[in-house]
């Protein structure tokens, strides 16, 4: 199985119905912004995620379309508003919306994109699909899309902070990415009809599915070099001073002398590589790096667990492959 091949071929099935919902109209400045982000790649992982889950209970893939573009609306208008606050230039190796096109116009895009996710949801509505399931999906999405912002709004608090605890830390990033992944998981296993334990089930992977992708992502941005990620030097989350759980384990077992040598890097933008790789180095004496990694395979096994209510499928062998993936992808 070549997953990454059939990842690609399934992301071009939304990334043809991406671009043929947002077009261009007037003021073209606006919807150029609007466009920007949505249109710039990625691998659109949920809503292929939306797509198996429905596969894996029995239901028809297409059907999740609508829902998956929604999905990919709500996560683009995520995407501009948080690099908007941590102040990113870059995104998929382009300029970040509000680079491209003012802090205004970008507040407007990512504003427009969460009235184009309920207009997508609209073409769901009954009788193309059951009453109940759709208000659950309506529901769902109203409170992930909170559970985001409460998860941003933790970000921001925890920036300031030494005293993070790993849980904490841990519920933060759980509402701020694994929150869509476990709608895409939740809102496929629904309008593939499945039964109310393989909608928790497979709402449950989702859900693990995200906080796999976020600590993979950390761990890539401090062991990649980042031309591959389309980002600036390899750390700069670091620089940043963003949260990693990295950085929250290594503040638990950091002794005083090398606390205070690692907190003259993070958070300091004009610090060297050679100051990060420093910090780096301290991940690794301190465990922190293994820590993530023992955390993606804990993840990774329940994950698979989660799949235990769906039969044998070409769908759930995907998504056993996708859980390996999150923890083996090298960008």
């Amino acid at each position: 199985m070549d997953l990454e091949e059939i990842l690609k071929e399934r992301a071009s099935i939304f990334d043809r119905a991406l671009t043929g919902n947002l077009k261009t109209r007037e003021p073209e400045i606006f919807y150029d912004a609007l466009r920007w982000i949505p249109l710039s790649g990625g691998k659109r992982l949920r809503p292929i995620l939306a797509m198996l889950a429905c596969e894996a209970v029995g239901g028809v893939p297409e059907t999740t379309i609508p829902f998956g573009i929604a999905l990919e609306y709500m996560h683009n208008s995520t995407l501009i508003h948080d690099d908007i606050i941590d102040k990113d230039k870059w995104r998929r190796g382009l300029q970040t919306t509000h680079e491209k096109f003012g802090v205004p116009f970008a507040i407007l895009a990512g504003d427009a994109l969460i009235g184009e996710t309920y207009r997508m949801l609209s073409y769901m509505a009954p009788p193309e699909l059951n009453s109940v399931i759709y208000k659950e999906i309506i529901r769902s999405i109203a409170e992930a899309a909170k559970d985001f912002y409460e998860g941003e709004a933790l970000d921001i608090e925890f920036a300031v902070r030494l005293d993070v605890s790993i849980p904490q830390y841990m519920r933060m990033i759980e509402k701020k990415t694994g929150q869509l992944y476990y709608l895409a998981g939740k809102g496929g296993a629904l309008i593939g009809k499945g039964s109310n334990i393989q909608v928790e089930n497979l709402a449950e992977y989702g859900t693990l599915f995200g906080l796999m992708f976020q600590i993979k992502d950390d761990l890539l941005n401090i062991l990649t070099e980042q031309i591959i990620l389309g980002k600036q030097m390899i750390g700069s989350d670091i620089l940043n001073g963003k949260r990693t759980l990295m950085f929250v384990h290594a503040l638990t077992e950091v002794d005083e002398k090398d606390k205070k040598k690692m907190m003259k890097t993070v958070g300091n933008e004009s610090a060297d590589q050679h100051d990060v790789l420093e910090v780096i180095d301290l991940f690794r004496t301190y465990g922190s790096i293994d820590y993530a990694q023992n955390k993606l395979t804990e993840f990774r096994d329940t994950a698979k667990r989660c799949l235990d209510s769906v039969d044998s499928s070409e769908s759930k062998d995907l998504l056993i492959a996708l859980a390996d993936y999150s923890v083996t992808r090298l960008y």
